[in-house]
């Protein structure tokens, strides 16, 4: 379905589904040079530096209310592609299948299926502008600064 030409006129519909986000995880940058942005986030900015993961190319920064996450390059990886054009949300689920089968059923253009990380779980989708949407569900079923 292209969400670009939905009418948005048409009367809201009673919501049946099981989906529900519960808050935003965080956001994330895509890094040319993790170890460099890594520096700048915390030296520079200040931040105060809770992960780095140079084999995941992974670092995350406590903003207050929300994790800032930055993604390096990987190569050889099983982790889906990042693309350095764009910044990411990442709205958290309770259930990631459930909200793969409901995105699926509504026709939501899906970029990557359910896939398993340590302490997570990932689908990523695109909106109407092919910006890339993070469906994320924890591990430890907490959400946003909770963790």
């Amino acid at each position: 379905m292209d969400f670009r030409h939905v009418n948005n006129t048409q009367e809201e519909t009673t919501n049946q589904n099981t989906m529900k986000i519960r808050g935003a995880d965080f956001v994330a940058y895509h890094v040319s040079n993790l170890k460099n942005a890594a520096l700048f986030y915390r030296n520079v900015l200040d931040l105060p530096q809770t992960e780095y993961k140079e084999d995941w190319q992974w670092a995350e920064f406590d903003c207050g209310n929300i994790t800032l996450t930055l993604y390096g390059p990987l190569e050889n990886s099983e982790h889906p592609s990042r693309d350095l054009s764009s910044c990411m949300v990442s709205l958290a689920v309770d259930d990631i299948h459930t909200a793969y089968e409901e995105l699926t059923q509504k026709g939501a253009a899906i970029k990557n299926p359910p896939f398993e990380l340590s302490g997570c779980w990932h689908l990523e989708i695109f909106d109407p502008d092919r910006n890339v949407i993070l469906i994320h569900q924890r591990k430890d079923g907490t959400v946003g600064q909770e963790h």
